[in-house]
């Protein structure tokens, strides 16, 4: 039984997450089980509100769980600094990727945005066939 600590929800609350989130992550392993108080309350120390801090800031920083259980594992402690970096410059890759890959939508819907209020008013009100980059087939 433990008489020192701070509750579950009030632990939530300052880490900004839910109740759920904690418990879920507790399940995961990524948070050792807390003291329980004499009504079997969960009760964290200060070293336990430090580990869910640092978890719940890793998740923020977008790992995933099985990410965090590597990273966090007591065996890699001693390069918890290297092992970040190597994620963070895998994400960072994966996103410069996906920017790249909507660039270019970008540019391709953009262009055809443009094609589609270049055509010809002449044309009949249904014809799309500019922003499909095809020539006309409606007149």
């Amino acid at each position: 039984m433990v008489q020192d600590g701070i509750h579950i929800g009030k632990l939530a609350k300052m880490l900004a997450t839910s109740t759920k989130t904690l418990r879920f992550y507790e399940v995961m392993g990524l948070l050792n089980p807390p003291g329980r108080s004499a009504s079997a309350y969960r009760l964290y120390d200060d070293s336990a509100m430090a580990r869910a801090r640092l978890v719940v800031e890793l998740r923020r920083l977008g790992l995933s769980i099985h990410e965090l259980q590597e990273l966090l594992d007591p065996m890699n402690a001693n390069c918890l600094r290297v092992r970040l970096l190597g994620l963070m410059d895998e994400k960072l890759r994966d996103m410069y990727v996906q920017l790249s890959v909507l660039q270019g939508r970008t540019d391709d819907l953009s262009a055809r945005h443009e094609a589609l209020l270049s055509t010809p008013r002449t044309r009949p009100p249904a014809c799309i066939c500019d922003a499909l980059f095809r020539p006309c087939t409606c007149v």
